[in-house]
């Protein structure tokens, strides 16, 4: 049995602690303070990007099955590089990145739910936050302008309860691929 899509499942779980952190950044903190640190969230989502895009290149040499994985951190890199370059315009900047972020995550969650749709008891719910996810991303990067502190709390609430999916998504992952991994491999012929 082919169990390929399931060895990163720690990668959603990275998205969604730091998608958790982004809503818990959203929610208790004012709009000042948030553009203030909009130079630190860029170096650390460079770094992530950078990290998640080693990683990649070396499972690539084990793996082919990681292109999504490489295209998510090269995405994550210039995110970071964006925002330490304009910090001038780090949050109206920061809303339109992360709305690139959210569609591109949004579709590697439908990519994933495609993929092992037949062992994921909660479908639904994971087709509902992939496609709410891509919907808030085009929201997020075609009106920056718009977002108010009320907005910046919805997001925030939005960002979290998405992080936890992620989070949850990545165990279901994890846990269906150790069920897959303990099936018979070896079935006798017809």
């Amino acid at each position: 049995m082919e169990t390929k899509p399931y060895k990163n499942w720690w990668f959603l779980a990275c998205n969604g602690l730091f998608a958790i952190l982004f809503g818990l950044l959203l929610i208790f903190f004012t709009e000042d303070v948030i553009r203030s640190a909009m130079f630190v969230v860029g170096l650390i989502i460079a770094i992530l990007g950078l990290i998640f895009f080693g990683v990649g290149v070396f499972q690539l040499k084990k793996d082919r099955s990681v292109a999504m994985m490489i295209l998510l951190s090269i995405c994550s890199l210039f995110v970071g590089v964006g925002i330490m370059i304009l910090k001038d315009k780090t949050l109206d900047l920061i809303f339109m990145l992360v709305g690139i972020w959210a569609v591109v995550v949004g579709i590697f969650q439908l990519v994933v739910l495609v993929n092992v749709r037949q062992n994921l008891s909660n479908r639904n719910v994971i087709l509902f936050n992939g496609l709410l996810t891509m919907l808030l991303g085009v929201v997020m990067f075609f009106l920056p302008k718009i977002i108010t502190h009320f907005i910046l709390v919805v997001i925030g609430i939005f960002a979290v309860i998405f992080g936890v999916v992620m989070i949850y998504l990545a165990f279901a992952i994890r846990k269906t691929s150790m069920i897959a991994s303990k099936e018979p491999t070896d079935l006798p012929p017809a």
